[in-house]
């Protein structure tokens, strides 16, 4: 935010209604600034910063439309919240079209149009913080990507990234097959001291049980038949950078042993003898439960406390809320030289999704999606069939996953919570032929909270249109 107290700019031709507005969110909360046509907005806008403007749409001089043409050419615009008297949901939609970040409708109601205010402020300061984040990261690393995501969970992520990066601290990442943590990795590397040094991976799933210790510490000519020269191995490669071991869980007993001298003391061991000191910075990641291993003897203790000075986890992409349309846009603009966006029913698919295979699973469907597509617009009819058809398609408990391993009670209820609300409002929109109001009256909401829900889970009313 620009100031201590958020600052809404109040743009309506009627006085009343700005003084219903200010009313509404009191000037103890916000800097409440009013105008009463588009030019005067304008004017303010230029003069000042301003966090949010509420904007009517039927003005004269310059109406609402014209005025939010101007403002989102800015620069930087500020988040508009258009406010129109049309009860037609279409004009709403056509704003929000072209750069409003939401609507109220008159006559509102005080709770309603506070409820929008804070949550657009809301989330117009996560933009922000991660545009900053992310510009911050890009910098650093030379322009490369970072992490993409808004979900608290990634913030978080992001955040401890950014302090431990520069440390020499050992780092475990933890997660799920396909959530990222080879990109985490790899940014812990862009952000550390080290980042003009080599960052040498290794895939401790890929590499046999046999050839393990010599592809990782290397090995003296003569150490073994076939052994016709000597070889420095992937942890002396790492010298003077980072050592990346994927799936450290997978690692045989000998390796580890030899692993802990390089993380404990700096020393690598090649067969065939001798100690080569080593400079190096070990970052490791798995989708196993390391502690559970270490109780069943399969993982040395001593060597998960050596790597686990700092560990990081990387949520589900099930975890991460909104993030997967963020995402799905992102990858839609890797995928395709052309220009593609993502209609409304796409969006509710992605978000209906459990994604088991996570952010791996998400850039396959989103390039799938970007061959099918035939015009410029991704539907979910491009998506793969198992988004189509939903978790609800073969009855109200297929595909229902009461919990999944690693969730907490919060996280299974939020997702169980979420389908079921995006299930019974679009079958209630299915019943009322896409009408919000008799939609609306059917399940006993307003109307107004009714869209609300919609436009935050991606439902697009006109889907269901027609007989």
């Amino acid at each position: 935010m620009t100031t201590e107290r958020p600052c809404v700019l109040v743009c309506d031709d009627e006085a009343a209604a700005r003084r219903g507005v200010t009313r509404a969110l009191s000037r103890t909360k916000y800097d409440l600034v009013e105008c009463e046509n588009g030019r005067e907005c304008l004017s303010i806008l230029s003069e000042r910063s301003v966090d949010l403007v509420l904007l009517d749409l039927r003005m004269p001089v310059m109406d609402g439309r014209a005025t939010l043409e101007h403002i989102t050419a800015r620069s930087s615009p500020p988040p508009v919240v258009v406010v129109t008297a049309d009860t037609s949901i279409q004009t709403a939609i056509e704003a929000v079209n072209a750069g409003a970040a939401d609507f109220v409708t008159k006559p509102y109601e005080i709770d309603a149009i506070r409820f929008v205010v804070e949550r657009t402020l809301r989330e117009a300061s996560l933009r922000n913080e991660n545009r900053r984040l992310t510009e911050e990261v890009e910098s650093l690393r030379g322009g490369a990507p970072a992490l993409v995501g808004q979900s608290p969970p990634m913030r978080d992520l992001m955040e401890a990234v950014g302090r431990v990066a520069p440390t020499q601290a050992s780092v475990l990442v933890t997660g799920e097959t396909g959530t990222g943590k080879g990109l985490v990795a790899r940014l812990i590397h862009g952000l550390s001291t080290v980042a003009s040094g080599p960052f040498v991976t290794v895939n401790c799933t890929a590499i046999p049980e046999t050839l393990a210790e010599s592809e990782l510490f290397g090995h003296r000519r003569g150490a073994f038949t076939g052994a016709t020269r000597d070889q420095e191995g992937k942890v002396r490669a790492a010298r003077g950078g980072t050592l990346f071991l994927d799936e450290i869980g997978d690692m045989s007993p000998g390796a580890q042993a030899k692993l802990l001298r390089v993380v404990q003391d700096g020393v690598v061991e090649p067969i065939g003898g001798g100690e080569v000191h080593v400079d190096v910075r070990v970052i490791a990641a798995t989708h196993r439960v390391l502690p559970e291993m270490v109780e069943r003897g399969t993982f040395r203790e001593d060597l998960l406390f050596r790597l686990r000075v700092v560990e990081l986890k990387v949520p589900a992409l099930r975890e991460r809320g909104e993030d997967a349309v963020l995402l799905a846009r992102h990858f839609l603009e890797e995928v395709s030289p052309r220009p593609l966006r993502l209609a409304p029913d796409a969006e509710a698919a992605l978000l209906a999704c459990g994604w088991p295979g996570n952010v791996r699973e998400l850039r396959n469907a989103l390039e799938r999606a970007a061959i099918f597509c035939r015009g410029g617009i991704v539907r979910s009819d491009d998506l793969p069939a198992e988004l189509r058809s939903g978790p609800a398609a073969s009855g109200p408990e297929a595909g229902l996953v009461v919990w999944e391993k690693g969730e907490d009670f919060r996280t299974a209820k939020e997702r169980l919570v979420g389908r079921f609300e995006r299930e019974i409002l679009r079958a209630a929109l299915r019943e009322h032929g896409g009408n919000v109001s008799s939609a609306a009256r059917a399940l006993g909401l307003h109307r107004q909270s009714l869209q609300q829900k919609l436009r935050r889970l991606g439902i697009d009313p006109s889907q269901f249109v027609g007989p």
